[in-house]
């Protein structure tokens, strides 16, 4: 019986040579004591059954039309600069979260 390492340092040819190897005694009820995996069947029935949730929930969750709030088109510019200011703090914090995981990434690397 071969340990682990020596099998986990066996190359392809080895395992091509192995599986060619017809001494080998394979039993005959091999299919019957092997489950079969069906796992194909079971994921294309899972990604299904989420394809239709998604397409009920769309329209069950739809939002009706939004309407204009605003009659003062001074406040809704006030608004839309208020919202564009907020997005670009997000996004100046995920540049800089960003940036220091490629700092952290190069430390890493370096030592490889």
């Amino acid at each position: 019986m071969k340990s682990i390492r020596d099998i986990e340092k066996l190359s392809m040819a080895d395992w091509d040579r192995i599986g060619a190897d017809e001494s080998i005694p394979v039993p005959e009820d091999l299919q019957v004591r092997l489950p079969r995996r069906r796992t194909a069947a079971v994921w294309s029935i899972a990604a299904s059954v989420a394809v239709v949730a998604g397409i009920g929930l769309t329209a069950l969750l739809r939002t009706p039309e939004p309407k204009d709030t605003f009659t003062d088109p001074y406040l809704a510019y006030a608004a839309v600069e208020q919202a564009f200011g907020r997005m670009g703090q997000t996004v100046a914090r995920s540049a800089d979260i960003l940036a220091q995981t490629e700092t952290d990434f190069d430390k890493v690397n370096y030592w490889k």
